[in-house]
């Protein structure tokens, strides 16, 4: 199917010989700020919002021509990003695994970063990026297939909220002595809360086994709602997807396996 100049959802799409499907839907990510993040200093405009969107396309010369779908996304100035078809809340691969995704900034360049992906997806690396935008503006998401196949596929976008180095010894696996950091986020958010490396952009295990916990605080009672010890495919390192029920206060305590001793950073995103 030939298509040209396609808008979606208002967004001009130019694309010849590959069919856009699906609409994008929004999830509003919250800022950061100190040891709260505030849901209203990144709150989504237009422009911000997620994007998760169906595509279908073939002849793309591995995602490099105007075959490719094409989707604008705005990043502010820093602002961590990961991008793909696999290993993101919503996101859904080519049967086939032919995806390739990449990015372009403002200008028209290429500033493509592969590297960073789930290893128990399945999914080839090329299939999701992961970037830190030098300066706000509109990006570019080409997604397309391998070489000149068919493929399709749905893409998620994963915004970093924060990067928090700690240390720490005798947490009893997170439940005491634990590096804690509070954030507001908003109802219906997916957050990701890691030290994985392979699965979370900025992630690291610097020695030790960690162990990560999740609370929600309400009227100064925190009670536990998700927790985890050596992720899938991860090793030592720790990660936890939890879908927000209600906006409100969390809050993130990280330990170690038992009472040894560890030090990682920890990601925060929302997906």
């Amino acid at each position: 199917m030939a298509v040209s100049d396609m808008g979606l959802l208002g967004w001009g799409v130019g694309v010849s010989r590959a069919f856009l499907m699906g609409a994008v839907w929004a999830a509003l990510l919250a800022g950061c700020g100190g040891d709260v993040l505030e849901g209203g200093k990144f709150m989504a405009t237009s422009e911000q919002e997620l994007e998760l969107s169906n595509y279908s396309a073939a002849f793309t010369a591995s995602a490099t021509n105007g075959n490719s779908a094409q989707f604008p996304v705005y990043l502010a100035a820093n602002e961590a990003v990961m991008i793909g078809a696999c290993g993101l809340n919503g996101a859904s691969p080519d049967p086939w695994g032919a995806n390739v995704v990449r990015l372009r900034n403002p200008q028209g360049g290429e500033v493509t970063s592969w590297g960073v992906f789930s290893p128990g997806s399945g999914c080839p690396v090329v299939s999701r990026l992961s970037y830190t935008a030098p300066a706000s503006g509109t990006y570019t998401v080409w997604a397309g297939c391998i070489s000149n196949e068919a493929c399709e596929g749905t893409l998620g976008i994963s915004r970093r909220k924060a990067v928090v180095p700690y240390s720490a010894s005798n947490t009893n696996a997170a439940r005491q002595n634990t590096y804690n950091k509070q954030y507001y986020f908003n109802g219906g958010e997916v957050i990701r809360v890691s030290t994985c490396a392979s699965n979370a952009y900025g992630s690291s295990v610097s020695s030790g086994n960690t162990v990560l916990r999740l609370f929600q605080q309400i009227a100064g009672v925190y009670s536990e709602v998700a927790s985890n010890d050596d992720a899938p495919e991860c090793g030592s390192a720790s990660e936890l997807l939890y879908e927000v029920p209600s906006a409100g206060y969390y809050q993130i305590r990280a330990g170690c396996t038992g009472n040894t001793s560890c030090s990682a950073n920890f990601t925060v995103y929302g997906e």
